[in-house]
């Protein structure tokens, strides 16, 4: 009799049972029918979850994120079943995001945001791209870049749609306005700065910066250009969003912002308008121009600057104090706040007054705005916005871990 090990290179056994009494044979022979039986039902306990685990994987596959896996051993599949669970909860999530976009689609293909994150209308697009110094469609930069169109326009630049004749690739190419350069002699090295900032950052949420130049004194840079829409004109066409996709877009945000810490990196302008949802529900941050290593370089940041969008900005930073990775953990909690609610945590008429209320006031539940919004949820928000930063959560680990044990 051979018995061979199926799962282990186990060289086969010779068992004489000549040599054995009949009983013996006997005994022999029904324990390893046992054996036999018992490694059967064993692998069918195991491949029960696991073709259960196939059958939903190739569900989800189709676009059905309805599969269910209810496993709940403490062993490697149930951990794996776990996975998949929540697998499926981030996928389910993105498409509720994809859904909300495109209701909320402009008819334009690919809008033109004005600096306040909102989508232009075409008499506003014609007039931003006519105004003097624009690089019009059609024209090759650089001896590289044929410019396809203005992508937005902010406080330090413009972002035009470009193609790389060289990479052969659709590229965005962020240029610094003269004006800038002329009222602020620090903001050619703070733009130097930050490609060499960016451009440590590599991650599916950040927005990838490729280059650096200089043409007839013209700075720019080129970075992955982006389909989709700003998270600000999503919340301004919908209003509050659905919790689960406020759930998913905290949790990307904190993604990105995890890996810049990483780097050593504060973002400070951390705002609706500088986070871009691609068609696929993939949430990516841009516009690092203002960041600063957290070991500031000597003279690089003068005392008392405040830096950023007031709205989102701690009371640390409005004062214009040291600054740490925790005014990037209170923007976003403005971030969530605004897309629970439709509306920024303090509302005011004038820039004065608003500063007034963020360093003195606290901002009233979501859920005063939103009876939706679950108490853990609405607890984590107003604590990401204490003024006091030691009460904050302390990263952005931290708060994507919080925000993934949020049940909805």
């Amino acid at each position: 009799l051979h018995l061979v090990a199926e799962h282990r290179r186990i060289a086969p056994v010779d068992l004489k049972l000549d040599s054995l009494g009949q009983d013996a044979r006997d005994t022999l022979q029904q324990r390893l029918l046992l054996a036999l039986a018992g490694a059967g039902l064993g692998a069918r306990v195991i491949g029960r979850p696991v073709r259960s685990l196939a059958e939903a994987a190739h569900r989800v596959a189709e676009g059905d994120y309805t599969a269910a896996v209810e496993v709940h051993t403490r062993d490697e599949i149930g951990d794996l079943s776990e996975s998949f669970r929540r697998m499926v909860e981030e996928l389910k999530a993105k498409q509720q995001l994809v859904e909300v976009m495109t209701a909320s689609s402009s008819t334009v293909t690919q809008p033109i945001y004005t600096p306040e994150g909102g989508v232009a209308t075409p008499t506003m697009a014609r007039q931003m791209e006519a105004s003097p110094g624009m690089l019009r469609s059609g024209h090759i930069f650089a001896r590289r870049y044929e410019i396809r169109g203005v992508v937005g326009m902010g406080g330090m630049g413009v972002v035009y749609r470009a193609w790389d004749a060289e990479l052969g690739e659709a590229v965005a190419i962020k240029t610094l306005k003269a004006e800038a350069l002329r009222a602020e002699p620090a903001a050619l090295e703070r733009f130097k700065q930050e490609i060499r900032l960016a451009r440590k950052i590599t991650h599916r949420n950040v927005v990838r910066t490729h280059d650096f130049g200089e043409v007839d004194g013209v700075y720019f840079i080129t970075m992955e250009f982006v389909e989709g829409q700003s998270l600000k004109h999503l919340i301004q066409t919908r209003g509050s969003l659905p919790i689960n996709v406020v759930l998913t877009v905290g949790k990307q945000l904190c993604r990105a912002l995890e890996v810049a810490h990483e780097q050593g990196v504060i973002h400070r302008d951390i705002k609706p308008q500088n986070i871009i949802v691609e068609p696929s529900g993939t949430l990516k941050v841009m516009d690092f121009g203002i960041a600063r290593v957290a070991a500031r370089s000597e003279g690089m940041t003068q005392a008392g600057m405040a830096v950023g969008t007031p709205e989102y900005m701690a009371p640390e930073q409005l004062l214009g104090q040291d600054v740490d990775f925790r005014v990037d953990v209170y923007a976003a909690g403005a971030v969530l706040y605004e897309s629970l609610t439709g509306r920024t945590p303090f509302v005011a008429d004038t820039p004065v007054t608003l500063i007034a209320k963020q360093l003195e006031e606290t901002p009233p539940s979501p859920q005063s705005l939103n009876a939706d919004v679950p108490d853990a949820l609405a607890a984590l928000v107003l604590r990401a916005l204490n003024k006091n930063r030691d009460e904050r959560p302390q990263s952005a680990t931290e708060m994507y871990t919080a925000l993934d044990a949020i049940a909805v």
